[in-house]
């Protein structure tokens, strides 16, 4: 038999191959736990404070000891909270029942538990129909339209007559990480910070070690999987997948900066994000989530620099099948809880019981409606939901800040999604627009005002009532299983109008490019009274320059509105307008270049479709915008087994996709 010389390709595709497989040998056998220790009686006698170092000295001591007395190869990955530490767990006969429970009956430990995968909480479906069909675009913002036409909108658009949010507030979204050039996001964005530890997870070449991949840049490199990736990590259930851009999508539905051509707006548009990486690819670990919700409400994490930005609101569009896990998720939503913020967390998307940690005490659990306000069929449901919001359904989906990218960041671009992912980011969103009004409130005030002000669930007949036994099913919505209410986000800003309040807003967002000017508005303002402000004061705070001999902003004001122009050398400046008998408002102004933007229906719509084929190396995969629909009655998404952002691409969505892009293609010919 006669061999042909092998091609370099070939020959660097073993290469590749080899070196994935070590990378698998040593990872396919390591098991984490999270476990922590009880105090010592000498440290609590004395309130010894350990350094870093001598912390990981401690932990390192007290595993070996553990792992000596249980017969079981274990080492620190890292410190945890103020007395444990994660350990990986090298045996390749590995038993978590029997080895947790031993350890839980040492005397030396006070809590063990498996340190589990989390995941996204999103789908993807192709585009909804008519939100394709719609060249206007209107039926992008469904979901902030008015009541009378749309009843299971959030009611934005009446807030918007009166208020757009003021006084940033600060909300950390613990996510995929963010992509800082997206032109929704230009103006909104804090310092984060990166909290994945496993490299492969992080995938992103940078971190403290070879062994722990947190560092201070939350960008988001891309979450997609290659068959290479599923290989290098045997834990991970996914398929083959492209990268989701989740959590740029979740910041730009919180916070980001309204695009009317695209007819993409967000809910507070004067908002900050705290972008928080804990997610990567094949999802993340429970324990890195929870060092995120401490270091995003401002409390210490070990090895993390501290947080000059404590967030009021923490958005968690994620989660994993299961009940709360007490010492991990659980006490860090308690602790982020008594520091003064508010966990907002999707429900999930299988369409069954509550996720977790949305099933966490003191979480603020949200479930999906879809466009008609039925419970979505993939919303999960349960005691524990505080909420319900729209998450869209496979002819109105929800539209956000996307990127064409495949597994690299590409173009910034519009996508959709559906799933409790988007719900929460509503009333996250909400939540801190009540905080903008009313800074001194409790997290249980604006907890009470975000359930009492909800609006009563629709009785749409021809369906049944939830219930708890009901799977994948759209449901009329009971306060048992589906909260309070629908997110009526005008009711939760009308709550706090006692004594009037000021507006100010920029219907092109807090962005404007290095020699440019923009026109904000005060318009919708009121005084104590209640009755509608004519004019306005503004004043420039806190000008930033990167050119000291940079002049200051300039502006003309013309009743309510003013137009400021910002020469080059000046990096930002807050914006603050001020009415008679009303509230102070602020807005934070960047001066940057606003970066690219998808500008017609077809790049928008289609650009991930149609350039997402990559080389003939890497799997041939579209954007997540892609993923199969369920077409039926219900109108949801098709559910996949984690409920992930970006699931498996299997053959029949590959024949599926094949079909739709020959009919899209077709459909460009025609018309050129």
């Amino acid at each position: 038999m006669l061999f042909s010389k092998p091609s370099v390709g070939f020959l660097f595709g073993l290469l590749v191959f080899a070196s994935t497989f070590s990378a698998w040998a040593v990872h396919a056998e390591t098991h984490r736990l999270v476990v922590e220790f009880r105090q010592p009686a000498t440290a609590i006698a004395h309130g010894q404070a350990q350094s870093l170092s001598q912390r990981v000295a401690t932990s390192q001591q007290r595993v070996s000891r553990l792992a000596t007395t249980h017969k079981s190869p274990m080492r620190v990955l890292r410190p945890y909270g103020s007395h444990g530490a994660v350990l990986l767990v090298d045996d390749s006969t590995f038993d978590e029942n029997t080895l947790i429970q031993r350890l839980r009956s040492d005397p030396d430990v006070l809590s063990v538990a498996i340190d589990r995968r989390i995941n996204l909480r999103a789908q993807s479906p192709l585009v909804g129909l008519l939100n394709g069909l719609d060249l206007s675009r209107r039926s992008r913002s469904w979901f902030h339209q008015p009541l009378a036409s749309q009843p299971a909108s959030i009611n934005t658009g009446a807030m918007w007559a009166n208020f757009h949010g003021s006084s940033p507030t600060v909300i950390a979204v613990l996510d995929t990480g963010v992509l800082p050039s997206h032109p929704m996001l230009q103006g909104h964005l804090l310092p984060g910070y990166d909290f994945v530890t496993d490299p492969l997870i992080g995938a992103d070449g940078q971190g403290v070690s070879a062994s722990n991949s947190r560092d201070a840049d939350p960008t988001d490199p891309g979450d997609g999987l290659s068959p290479a990736d599923l290989l290098a990590d045997p834990a991970c259930s996914s398929g083959v997948s492209t990268s989701s851009w989740h959590g740029t999508f979740v910041s730009g539905l919180l916070a980001g900066n309204p695009v009317a051509s695209e007819g993409i707006f967000s809910i507070n548009w004067n908002a900050s994000i705290l972008p928080i990486r804990v997610l990567g690819k094949c999802g993340g670990f429970s324990s890195d989530l929870a060092d995120g919700i401490r270091w995003a409400a401002g409390l210490s994490v070990p090895g993390a620099p501290s947080n000059p930005f404590p967030a009021r609101v923490i958005n968690l569009s994620l989660g994993a099948q299961g009940s709360c896990v007490s010492s991990i998720e659980g006490a860090a939503i308690a602790a982020a809880r008594q520091a003064g913020a508010l966990v907002v967390v999707a429900a999930g998307n299988e369409g069954s019981t509550v996720d977790s940690p949305a099933n966490c005490p003191g979480a603020f659990g949200v479930a999906a409606v879809d466009q008609e306000g039925l419970k979505a069929n993939y919303s999960n449901l349960g005691s524990t939901i505080q909420l319900s919001a729209p998450g869209g359904d496979a002819v109105f989906p929800i539209w956000s800040a996307s990127n064409s990218g495949v597994y690299s960041p590409g173009t910034n671009t519009y996508s959709t999604k559906i799933g409790t992912s988007f719900s929460t980011p509503m009333v996250a969103a909400a939540a801190s627009l009540y905080w903008s009004l009313n800074p001194s409130a409790s997290v249980d005030t604006v907890e009470s005002v975000l359930t009492s002000t909800a609006r009563p669930f629709l009785n749409i007949s021809g369906n049944p009532a939830c219930d708890s036994s009901q799977v994948n099913t759209a449901c009329n919505c009971t306060q048992a299983l589906c909260g309070a209410g629908m997110l009526d986000v005008s009711a939760v800003v009308n709550h706090a109008r006692v004594g009037g309040l000021t507006n100010i807003f920029s219907n092109s967002g807090n962005v404007i490019a290095p020699g440019g000017s923009a026109l904000f508005s005060a318009m919708g303002s009121t005084n104590a009274s209640g009755t509608e402000a004519t004019a306005a004061s503004f004043e420039l705070l806190n000008v930033i320059k990167s050119d000291s001999s940079a002049p200051d902003p300039s502006f003309s004001i013309s009743g309510l509105d003013v137009t400021v122009s910002a020469p080059a050398g000046v990096d930002g400046f807050d914006l603050r307008a001020t009415v008679a008998g009303g509230r102070s408002a602020v807005a934070s102004v960047s001066v940057a270049n606003p970066g690219a933007t998808s500008t017609t229906l077809l790049s928008s719509l289609l650009s991930p479709l149609i350039n997402g084929a990559t080389s003939a190396s890497a799997p041939i995969t579209t954007d997540t915008s892609s993923e199969s629909v369920d077409r039926s009655s219900g109108g949801g998404p098709a559910v996949s087994s984690g409920g992930g952002g970006g699931g498996a691409f299997g053959p029949l969505g590959f024949l599926l996709l094949s079909a739709a892009l020959a009919l899209l293609r077709c459909g460009v010919k025609t018309k050129v």
